[in-house]
């Protein structure tokens, strides 16, 4: 028993190494200092990306709450794969280390370096974290110019089937819940993504909607589908444990044209 544990556990990790890897974390920062977070957010993540590019994430996304899940701001790190993911430097040394560098002041390092405990005080208290491996073969990026100077909607649809059925699972989220919202055109992008560490959801899709209208346009879609097919009915009754979070895209360090910077635009 031990070795089939051993063998399907090195088969998963095998199969990870060359997919793309999301750390996810949920923050509960207080409502009152969320203002604030963010702008710190965006000032620690540009000092993090000066310098060499080695060992570091690609790029990070933040949301904020809307409705659903009860935290303040989700921060989504992507890394090529497992391996980069590993080995990237930490974040809080790398800031440190670029304070020291820029040319200023003592005391305005010291001031730089204070606003940082600050920040990582109201990031870490009460966050939860996990690693997600992304499905990118079910990756959907729409034609559609995305400006990610622009804030969106953002849906993360969770599901838990089962290991044994999540395969079946996917196939049938593709033909019920995935094409669909590709052929409505109302969605800019599907990522899908599955369960690796931590505890949560082994199955989660992030819908991107340009706005409301366009998220109200796919759910009103979805709603007047008609009764239930069997295939329909199967996929809900493998999906175990469902929930679904709205949020509000709020920035990134992602291009307009599609590449990482070095700069984190926050999303107007």
């Amino acid at each position: 028993m031990k070795k089939i544990i051993f063998l399907l556990t090195f088969l998963v990790s095998i199969n990870t190494v060359a997919q793309e890897i999301h750390s996810v974390y949920t923050l509960d920062v207080p409502r009152s200092k969320a203002s604030d977070f963010v702008k710190m957010h965006k000032q620690f993540m540009d000092i993090y990306y000066m310098g060499s590019e080695d060992n570091k994430m690609e790029s990070t996304w933040l949301f904020s709450h809307t409705y659903g899940s009860d935290f303040t701001f989700k921060v989504i790190e992507v890394y090529p794969d497992i391996l980069a993911q590993a080995s990237a430097v930490n974040y809080g040394t790398e800031v440190s280390k670029n304070i020291d560098a820029m040319g200023i002041s003592y005391d305005e390092k010291k001031m730089l370096k204070d606003e940082w405990s600050t920040y990582f005080q109201l990031f870490l208290e009460g966050h939860d974290d996990e690693v997600r491996v992304t499905f990118e073969k079910q990756f959907f990026i729409s034609e559609k110019d995305i400006d990610f100077s622009k804030k969106h909607i953002v849906v993360f649809n969770s599901n838990n089937p089962k290991w044994k059925d999540r395969e079946e699972y996917i196939s049938l989220w593709n033909k019920f819940t995935r094409q669909p919202a590709i052929d409505l055109g109302e969605a800019l992008a599907i990522v899908p993504s599955g369960h690796y560490s931590g505890s949560s959801y082994t199955f989660q899709a992030a819908l991107w909607y340009s706005s409301w209208d366009s998220f109200l346009v796919n759910q009103n879609s979805l709603e007047n589908s008609g009764p239930m097919s069997d295939q329909r009915k199967r996929m809900w009754d493998i999906g175990g444990n469902h929930s679904d979070e709205i949020t509000t895209f709020l920035g990134c360090n992602w291009s307009s044209k599609g590449t990482p910077s070095k700069t984190f635009t926050i999303a107007k």
